[in-house]
């Protein structure tokens, strides 16, 4: 199955202008045969919005009607796209949010699963919960093309236990079997002249491989390029095979349209047969113990959740 990773440079409030662009690029990768392509965080809208967030989201059903406009090349399969956007709620909210959707010749856009970007940094540069409503969930679902998956925003993934949750949701605890990170992140702490990087950069590579090995996971990471304001984004965009072993790599800091020739099913196959780490989470154990430190933390006089707030 060919896949393609689409890191790029969002022009900043553009909509339209984006919104071309994705259109151009899936026309063209959908042609080329590729079966999956993923943008990465905010695709649609760029990242520094500020008070222009709410004139550029989109309610779902509009986002739709956008990708009904991708013209399907003759004797085409469907394509499946991941991408990022403000969503407009039903109730007039914005989320930082990502959507996959499923496109097939002769039919409308199928949204396959939303993800609401749970963790919203605020601090240093970033302002997100001033203008973005936190996501309530982590879930994974199935991907008509990559099987079961859960999808995560850049903040998200700095959170161990949301893809704890991710690898365990499903039928006897077999969670996902893909992770599917989008992300938008200034380049910080020069650290390797010869080799062109930078210290966030690194952490996330790590943390990729991490998550690939400890979960047994097939790691797809999307990151964008360009500036905006004073702020650089790094690229780097990847694929890792369960266990850590980078499938694809897009360079860093140049726009760039990237694809490979992966089988999923092949690929987590011979690394969770030797390693059947989800079959051995006692999940009713951790279960017990968050309920146990709930209780304690909840119950403390003068205690106050974010949501009572």
């Amino acid at each position: 199955m060919r896949v393609t990773l689409a890191q790029i440079a969002p022009r900043l409030g553009r909509l339209a202008d984006n919104l071309a662009a994705h259109r151009q690029i899936l026309a063209e990768a959908w042609a080329g045969g590729s079966r999956l392509v993923v943008f990465p965080e905010l695709s649609l809208t760029g990242y520094l919005l500020r008070d222009y967030t709410s004139e550029v989201a989109l309610t779902v059903e509009e986002l739709a009607a956008h990708l009904a406009a991708v013209a399907a090349p003759a004797g085409a399969g469907p394509l499946e796209v991941v991408l990022g956007f403000v969503e407009l709620s039903p109730g007039r909210q914005c989320y930082n949010a990502g959507a996959c959707f499923e496109l097939a010749p002769d039919a409308a856009p199928r949204l396959v699963h939303l993800h609401r970007k749970v963790h919203l940094p605020t601090y240093g540069m970033f302002d997100e919960r001033r203008y973005f409503n936190p996501g309530r969930r982590y879930q994974a679902f199935e991907s008509p093309s990559l099987g079961r998956c859960g999808l995560l925003i850049c903040e998200d993934l700095w959170h161990p236990s949301s893809v704890f949750v991710l690898s365990v949701d499903g039928p006897a605890f077999e969670g996902a079997g893909v992770l599917l990170g989008l992300a938008n992140s200034p380049a910080r702490g020069l650290t390797d002249t010869e080799r062109f990087t930078v210290g966030n950069m690194e952490t996330w590579r790590r943390l990729n491989a991490l998550y690939a090995e400890l979960y047994g996971l097939l790691v797809f990471h999307v990151q964008r390029v360009g500036v905006e304001d004073q702020y650089i984004f790094s690229g780097g965009s990847q694929i890792l095979a369960p266990g850590g072993e980078v499938l694809l790599e897009a360079p860093l800091f140049d726009e760039a349209i990237v694809s490979a020739e992966i089988d999923p099913a092949a690929v987590l196959r011979p690394h969770r047969s030797a390693n059947p780490r989800a079959l051995a989470e006692d999940v009713d154990l951790v279960r017990r113990e968050l309920e146990r430190i709930g209780s304690a933390v909840y119950g403390a006089p003068g205690y106050h959740s974010e949501i009572d707030r």
